[in-house]
């Protein structure tokens, strides 16, 4: 199951809801290969379904660039075979620096506030609005 949440800043409005987790067709690579929108990713999904032994873990995740702040609602990807790993990637939207390659999911459930992508002054209050499937 996955969560979304409001993301919100007191000083300049910013605002945004963001999804997290999982969702019922995340139980097998065949599933998410279907509705997976990145090109490259679904190509390595479809390379590694070949492989009955690959393990894997895809979640909605939220990035946040180190250089400008800007926090990406995105899908994490991790395949890992016995002779391959694919690890999704993505650049900044907004400077095109290389985002985290970890989500900072954990530390929004436990507590953590990012700072504001727009003012760069306040952290954002976080608060749960939804659970999805």
């Amino acid at each position: 199951m996955g969560v979304a949440y409001k993301l919100h800043c007191e000083r300049c409005s910013y605002n945004q809801n963001v999804y997290m987790g999982v969702g019922f067709r995340y139980g097998y690579l065949s599933e998410i290969e279907e509705w997976f929108e990145d090109p490259v990713g679904k190509e390595r999904i479809r390379e590694f379904m070949k492989d009955e032994r690959t393990k894997y873990n895809c979640f909605h995740g939220l990035y946040a660039c180190e250089k400008c702040k800007y926090l990406l609602n995105a899908h994490y990807l991790h395949l890992q075979s016995d002779t391959d790993s694919y690890l999704q990637s993505y650049d900044c939207p907004r400077c095109s620096e290389k985002m985290p390659s970890i989500p900072i999911d954990k530390e929004l459930d436990h507590g953590y506030s990012p700072t504001c992508p727009e003012c760069g002054e306040e952290k954002l209050s976080v608060e749960g609005f939804l659970d999805w499937d």
